[in-house]
């Protein structure tokens, strides 16, 4: 709704405003209430006298009355009209101090010359209610999709992700990071000897061992049935292997208490500075060979290599 050719008088604006369905109201360039109608009085909580001739900031939370006295100053600089759905959206203040979204449409109306701003206003609570529920339910999503539903850690897709930022930090110039490729050995008896059941708890506590064990800064994933993996930022090889060392007697622990015959065989990759090996094939590769290499050495071990400059 635009009006560009002017109203004749107050009275004209006055009626047309209370017929349209939305609660609005008639602010001129300082800002001031001049009209407003019975939706917006009630939509606010007040009575028509309580509204006409007030500040418009009345309306609006205190931290953002300043900010807005701009916006109005610039809208009737700019003549530019903002229709429903590319207007405004920002709180609002009903008389007992109760705040509430709201979506705004404003347009420029002229009375004997006099620039005006025409408001029409709708409550946005429960679209913003809507809004907020969907954007949960999606951040929601993008996490499980992120997460091994059994232990809780990251999962083989965010690894990579990770993964993949490390590498781009790396040739940044950035940190230097280890990888590490954890297998249990002898997984295959626990389901076999006393049932998948069992061998889904072992899993939930040979994670956590892992995740509690492992630094902070560390990124701990479980990137397939028995394999883990994690991420280990600003080490040396040294500081990797002090790091699985502890990873390794842990998990041994916790295997021993609960009678599991299993262990591990873990396989570290080291990367110094960048090079064009330096890509996340050629990352899980080398960390695979060197886990490897200990499973034939006779398991619970750990195995370092650097990757090639």
């Amino acid at each position: 709704m635009v009006f560009e050719r002017g109203m004749k008088d107050e009275r004209d604006l006055s009626e047309l405003i209370e017929i349209i369905p939305d609660a609005a109201l008639v602010v001129n360039k300082d800002g001031k209430i001049v009209l407003v109608n019975q939706l917006a009085a009630e939509l606010f909580g007040y009575k028509h006298a309580e509204l006409n001739g007030a500040s418009l900031a009345k309306l609006l939370p205190e931290g953002i009355r300043e900010q807005h006295e701009k916006h109005v100053l610039q809208f009737f600089q700019t003549q530019q009209n903002r229709p429903m759905g590319r207007g405004f959206r920002f709180l609002g203040v009903r008389k007992n101090g109760e705040s509430f979204h709201v979506d705004i449409m404003l347009s420029h109306v002229q009375v004997k010359h006099e620039p005006y701003a025409i408001a029409f206003i709708r409550d946005a609570t429960q679209f913003k209610q809507t809004e907020d529920k969907i954007r949960r339910e999606l951040e929601s999503e993008r996490k499980q999709a992120l997460t091994d539903y059994l232990t809780g850690l990251a999962n083989r897709r965010a690894f990579y992700q990770e993964l993949d930022e490390d590498i781009a930090e790396l040739r940044a110039g950035l940190h230097r990071f280890s990888v590490a490729l954890i297998d249990l050995d002898d997984f295959k008896l626990i389901n076999d000897n006393f049932g998948h059941d069992e061998g889904d708890r072992a899993l939930q506590a040979i994670a956590n061992a892992i995740k509690e064990t492992c630094r902070g800064s560390d990124f701990v994933a479980r990137i397939g049935g028995d394999e883990f993996a994690t991420i280990h930022p600003s080490t040396t090889v040294g500081d990797a292997e002090v790091i699985l060392e502890r990873v390794r007697a842990k998990v041994l622990e916790v295997t021993r208490q609960h009678g599991w015959q299993v262990s591990l065989s873990i396989g570290i990759c080291h990367c110094e500075r960048y090079s064009e090996h330096c890509t996340v094939t050629e990352l899980m590769r080398v960390a695979d060979q060197a886990m490897y290499v200990g499973k034939r050495q006779g398991k619970n071990r750990i195995n370092s290599a650097l990757l090639p400059s």
